[in-house]
């Protein structure tokens, strides 16, 4: 009989601990539940009792404001919920975050959402609705003369003073010039008018043709006229016939192998045509009128088309009058007009429509080529 019992306690070794440490474990929670009350609730309520009905050791600190702090743990528990904006509305992308700006109170200058009224850290209160408006000069991080709102509004980083001395849309002004004539700084067709930096340098200037008008002579097919050539390169008489270009001769003819080359050269003016006249005159010391040659000859400039009239024997022909221009920007240059001379600054292109002599010098009448406004300049 004991050697039955002996023999099934040790067949059941395993099974008898297993069950003692299971009735221990039993009792262990018990005890530690009779020792916390009947229950979490009542284990919790009565943490609080106590810890409610102790008081502070040292009176004088202030006691810690918790609403921050449950505040944040409300935002945790409930996180608000990503609002897709109205594309419809200019919001632009859900994927990019809210534009911010720089609070305006010195002591802060915290990032803050752009149409902030009040300062959600400092709690002060904004002096603008709109923070892209460019009559906002109060804010300047990176001190280059350019508000933060402005570079923020057209792209720029607020705190590179660098940007102010770039030039995006390539109209040769700044930002700092843009900005400082209201003007779009990516947008090359809107910057300050060009013609505030060019002025006029010096008198009229009145450039001569370089021969004048000496007679004609009947030919078979018309007329050939001829003209005294007043540069020495030349020799002195041209010649040519109506609808012709007047041609010159060198003076010195170049000869090759023995042989002279064609010493002809192009003046650049055609005849048009030759008009014939005759006007009666009273001699100085008689009292005869006689009849003088009073013709003329229309010419036309073969490259530009500009025509003159000119009478024979008036040795002082003016071809063109001339101004200089001064051009103060990338870094100066003269630029030298008459009438109905184009050029181009920077991405505009301009045309001379009137010189005029005036007590002070000349005034210059410039068209706009693209917009037809015209301005002058004296």
């Amino acid at each position: 009989m004991s050697s039955a019992k002996r023999n099934f306690v040790a067949d059941h070794y395993e099974w008898l601990v297993a069950a003692a440490g299971i009735l221990l474990a039993a009792g262990a929670a018990v005890a530690f539940a009779a020792s916390l009350g009947t229950s979490p609730e009542g284990a919790r309520a009565r943490c609080e009792r106590e810890l409610r009905s102790n008081t502070a050791a040292h009176t004088e600190v202030a006691p810690a404001n918790m609403k921050p702090l449950v505040k944040a743990l409300g935002a945790m528990s409930e996180p608000d919920l990503l609002k897709v904006p109205d594309e419809a509305e200019g919001a632009g992308s859900f994927l990019a975050s809210e534009k911010r700006v720089f609070c305006q109170n010195k002591d802060c200058r915290r990032p803050i959402p752009a149409k902030c009224a009040e300062c959600p850290f400092c709690k002060v209160s904004q002096k603008f609705k709109d923070p892209v408006d460019t009559t906002r000069v109060g804010d300047d991080a990176d001190k280059d003369g350019i508000p933060d709102a402005w570079e923020l509004k057209y792209g720029f980083d607020p705190r590179d003073p660098a940007d102010a001395q770039k030039d995006p849309d390539g109209d040769t002004f700044t930002n700092k010039e843009e900005y400082d004539a209201k003007t779009d700084p990516k947008d090359p067709e809107s910057h300050p008018d060009y013609l505030d930096f060019l002025s006029v340098s010096g008198e009229l200037k009145k450039e001569l043709l370089p021969f004048w008008f000496k007679g004609a002579n009947k030919i078979p097919s018309g007329y050939r006229l001829s003209f005294e050539v007043t540069d020495k390169t030349y020799r002195a008489t041209a010649t040519a016939i109506e609808g012709g270009e007047i041609v010159y001769r060198l003076a010195k003819p170049k000869y090759v192998k023995g042989r002279m080359q064609d010493d002809k050269v192009k003046s650049g003016w055609r005849v048009v045509k030759y008009n014939e006249g005759k006007k009666r005159v009273t001699m100085r010391g008689a009292s005869q009128e006689v009849a003088v040659d009073n013709s003329t000859a229309e010419l036309e400039n073969v490259k530009d088309k500009r025509r003159l009239i000119i009478r024979v024997n008036n040795r002082s022909v003016v071809d063109r009058e001339q101004v200089d221009l001064q051009w103060s920007r990338e870094g100066g240059k003269t630029i030298t007009v008459s009438a109905g001379t184009e050029f181009k600054l920077g991405n505009r292109e301009y045309k001379v429509t009137n010189l005029a002599k005036t007590d002070k010098g000349c005034k210059v009448t410039l068209e706009d080529l693209k917009s037809g406004k015209e301005k002058t300049l004296q």
